[in-house]
């Protein structure tokens, strides 16, 4: 008999086939022991039962700007659009191997988006699920090849903070909404509500007189009518992806000596709406 290879797998979001890297989104139903004493050490069996269903894991990819377009709307919003909105709606993961294929039910619960010189830009996806059916096995379903993914050159002149670009050697970019599953009298989550949304972009330029700059206007922090704006750009062609932050705030870190090597300048900002505009806006063109 020949073996399943992960070569042979597919996944999908919504009904769109994506290639990904790994993904670990899997049920599980965990057995609870008994643990009243009973004169002896032998557990017996009579007396287990099955505790709740949990669906989980995490999905990693370098997406096209087409498989971005598909995956951004379950990550941000309520409908078929790329705007923040409090509600958030349900995504079906598909994951085909030749053995058998998962159907999930569920939401992402979290996107990171990161990025090194030389490297494509990844995006790992948290999922939590209600719901997963088995099916027969099945062969993976061809997807998007009309485009290729960002890699860290596209971003030009790199990051733009109060008007200025600078240079970055790092980014990485996550939106949580911390999801957290309702249980109630069954076994599988009812429920899968956000808590709270909390986007973080943490970069590194280069330390000179410069960014050194971007140290002091830290420390003074954003104020009410001129707060931290920046912005984000991905360019291959005539596919582009922008992420535009109206008011940031960061931790302010001063530098380290690590040894020999190039100083690095570590800016963590959370991004946070003003007046009616909400803290992160995505243009995916």
């Amino acid at each position: 008999m020949t073996e399943s290879m992960g070569y042979a797998c597919g996944v999908s979001v919504g009904s769109n086939p994506i290639a990904f890297l790994s993904h670990s989104i899997k049920e599980t139903r965990p057995v609870i022991n008994d643990e009243s004493l009973r004169g002896t050490r032998t557990r017996p069996s009579e007396r287990l039962r099955q505790g709740n269903i949990s669906v989980a894991g995490a999905l990693k990819l370098q997406p096209t700007p087409v498989e971005l377009g598909e995956i951004l709307k379950f990550l941000l919003n309520s409908a078929s659009a790329l705007t923040l909105t409090d509600a958030m709606q349900d995504v079906t993961v598909v994951t085909n191997t030749p053995a058998a294929t998962a159907t999930f039910l569920g939401r992402f619960t979290k996107g990171t988006f990161s990025c090194a010189p030389g490297e494509k830009l990844d995006l790992d996806l948290d999922f939590i699920g209600k719901t997963c059916t088995m099916t027969g096995g099945a062969a993976a379903s061809a997807t998007d090849l009309t485009t290729a993914g960002y890699v860290m050159y596209d971003l030009g002149s790199g990051v733009t903070i109060d008007g200025v670009a600078y240079a970055i050697d790092r980014f990485a970019l996550s939106i949580d909404n911390k999801i957290k599953p309702t249980y109630m009298m069954g076994q599988t989550a009812t429920d899968l509500e956000p808590t709270d949304r909390v986007i973080m972009l943490s970069i590194e330029t280069k330390y000179t007189a410069t960014e050194a700059g971007l140290l002091t206007l830290n420390q003074t922090g954003p104020t009410i009518g001129a707060p931290i704006t920046a912005s984000l750009a991905f360019t291959n062609g005539s596919n582009s992806i922008t992420f535009t932050f109206g008011a940031l705030a960061a931790t302010s870190e001063t530098v380290i000596v690590p040894g020999r090597d190039h100083l690095r300048q570590p800016l963590n900002y959370q991004a946070y709406g003003i007046s009616t505009t909400k803290e992160m806006i995505t243009t995916n063109a």
